[in-house]
């Protein structure tokens, strides 16, 4: 029986991919590059250092990847900081409301920095559903490494058995199944692929389309 419910946050909670590629794209200009959608697309979900692998090979060999990182970091907390919308994706909120009045643990388990995290939960008015939150600079290995998903399960207090975890990326889906919980991928940017095709509990459209099935992730 689940007791706890782990939602990642970046493309699933959040339409943040939006802001962060536009941040990547507005930096890359700056140095005289087109960083393009497909890109994007590539280094959503994984480490920083396989995503500037992806960026070498587009920009070159020579490209100051990490200078691009740290700009596009520094443009993510202007958009921030001067007020820039954030919203959530569709369903998102009702679905966390929902798990919390049933009495469900909540739990987050992101790939985002803490400093970010917390300011994206405190903007939306929703930090006070989540009992634990684990972040990037807390773990050794990023998705598709389980550590994020257990060591949030570890916070909670819950067997992984008892862990149904939502997630929108690949790497994040695969983190998940490999932790041992219930996976469910909400896929956003990347379709899932044939690993989690075959072995995610639920794929949904939206966290909208969950509630039909809702005997069966919770029993």
């Amino acid at each position: 029986m689940i007791t706890s419910v782990i939602f990642d946050m970046d493309g699933l909670l959040f339409d943040t991919e939006i802001i962060y590629f536009a941040c990547y794209k507005k930096a890359a200009a700056q140095q005289g590059w087109d960083f393009s959608f497909e890109l994007f697309k590539s280094c959503v979900g994984i480490s920083r250092e396989e995503a500037w692998k992806f960026m070498k090979q587009n920009f070159g060999p020579q490209a100051d990847v990490q200078r691009l990182d740290a700009r596009t970091f520094e443009l993510v907390d202007e958009y921030l900081q001067s007020g820039g919308p954030v919203e959530f994706r569709p369903g998102a909120k009702e679905a966390i409301e929902f798990f919390y009045k049933r009495g469900l643990k909540l739990g987050l388990a992101s790939s985002n920095i803490r400093r970010w995290v917390d300011f994206y939960l405190k903007k939306k008015r929703i930090a006070h559903y989540f009992s634990a939150i684990t972040t990037c600079e807390e773990v050794t290995q990023l998705k598709p490494d389980p550590e994020v998903y257990l060591k949030t399960a570890q916070k909670l207090g819950a067997d992984v058995t008892q862990c149904l975890a939502f997630d929108d990326s690949v790497a994040g889906a695969t983190a998940a199944i490999r932790a041992g919980m219930r996976t469910c991928m909400v896929p956003q940017i990347k379709q899932p692929d044939t690993f989690v095709r075959q072995h995610a509990f639920k794929i949904y459209n939206s966290l909208h389309d969950i509630y039909p099935d809702m005997d069966d992730l919770l029993g």
